[in-house]
Order: C-alpha cells, then structure tokens, then sequence
C-alpha cells in the first residue's frame, strides 16, 4: 500500500494526529495497552514527518521517541483546535451536569411522566446556566458549605 503526500499534506496528517495523541493522552496518568497501537502509528508517521520534509517540526528525544517540537506544536493550528474544543467541551458539561442536577432535584425522585416533560426540565435549567455563564463566567459561580442540621 502506497500513499503519496505533499508537504501541506502531511503536515496537516501530522496535526490531526497530534490532536488524536491529545485527545488519547492528555490526562493519563499512566500508560494505558489499548492505546499501544495508536501511539505506535502516531510515532511512525512523526518518524515519517522528521525524515520528509520537517525536521524543524520533530526532535528525537535521548529515548529514540519522535516528538513534534515543543514550540511548532503549541502554534500549529492543532493547537488552536484543541483549545477551541477543550473550551467547548468545559462549558458544555458544566452546564449539562448542573442542568442535571437541578432537573433531577425538581423531579424530587419520582419519574417525569414523559421524555418531552424530562426534556422540557432539562432544557429550562440547562438556559438559565447558558444565560449565566455568557454574561459572567464563573465570576459568580461559588461552593457553598452545607449546614449541618443538628
């Protein structure tokens, strides 16, 4: 099998595998098997990248590992897309865990007697936390301590 890439090509080939490696390694904690084989091709076509063309791009570390170079890797676009999804994605699941939160303890317990009713609740206190945050951030968001009732 034979794949013909030029320069831009494989620079961009090497970007979507960069924000893949992101996406697979960024909170690890420690190596984790099912991942191996990606990691592995990800190194291939950085070998690849370092030996055609982008040499500038990739260093080789003391431990024969090919990395993209610390200061094109952070103003390569892939940089910019993996900001601009990591800020979505933070918004998106704050809202949606506290638009959980508040819809469950309206139900108080009991079963929403339709998935349109359920949705109506979510999506009301999912607006009200959008509406929230697009005017302050988290500048008003706080952790209140619980009273203890005794």
């Amino acid at each position: 099998m034979k794949l013909e890439l030029d320069k831009k090509e494989l620079e961009c080939l090497v970007e979507m595998a960069m924000m893949a490696e992101w996406v697979m390694t960024a909170h690890d904690e420690e190596d984790d098997p099912r991942k191996a084989r990606y990691l592995a091709l990800t190194q291939k076509l950085y070998r690849f990248a370092h030996e055609n063309g982008m040499k500038k791009e990739f260093v080789i570390e003391e431990d024969d590992i090919c990395e993209p170079d610390a200061d094109w890797e952070e103003s390569s676009i892939s940089r910019v897309f993996i900001d601009e999804y990591e800020d979505q994605t933070f918004w998106s699941e704050l809202v949606g865990r506290l638009a959980d939160r508040d819809m469950q303890k309206k139900f108080g317990g009991k079963k929403p007697k339709s998935f349109d009713e359920q949705m109506e609740v979510y999506e009301e206190c999912a607006e009200k936390f959008i509406e929230e945050f697009d005017k302050h951030g988290l500048d008003r968001l706080e952790i209140m301590k619980a009273s203890l009732k005794k």
